[in-house]
């Protein structure tokens, strides 16, 4: 078999890259998915609250049921933020190992020609994948 040309492992480092702008892209989709979910967690019973002191002094007929409907409408959007930040969790350590695997690839890539490595050390960073 022939020695690929630097050319060759070039097209290669560059395909890896753009596969790892990909999954930065995701990371920052999953990031600001955690972002939303703990939002959600936070401002939930804070809002609750709020709506329940401005609704105390108004003369409203029914308020246990409102109470009830209030309290189960905030506790489905605090689940629902808890489970969105577990998800988007799972998906950014999924990602991570996905870009371990990419950099070590990058890294087989590179090592094919000693100018191609000599290129792109500076360039592709090796630790905190």
């Amino acid at each position: 078999m022939t020695e690929p040309t630097e050319q060759e492992i070039l097209a290669k480092i560059r395909t890896l890259l753009a596969l790892e702008r990909n999954y930065l892209a995701e990371e920052r989709t999953a990031l600001a998915e955690f972002r939303t979910g703990l939002a959600l967690t936070v401002i939930a019973p804070a809002a609750s609250t709020v709506i329940v002191y401005i609704f105390s002094f108004l003369e409203v007929e029914r308020v246990l049921l409102f109470d009830l409907l209030n309290f189960t409408f905030f506790a489905i959007l605090t689940v629902w933020g808890i489970w969105i930040s577990f998800r988007s969790r799972s998906k950014l350590n999924k990602i991570r190992t996905k870009k371990m695997i990419l950099k070590d690839r990058e890294c087989e890539v590179m090592s094919k020609s000693k100018a191609v490595h000599d290129l792109l050390r500076d360039c592709v960073s090796l630790e905190g994948a």
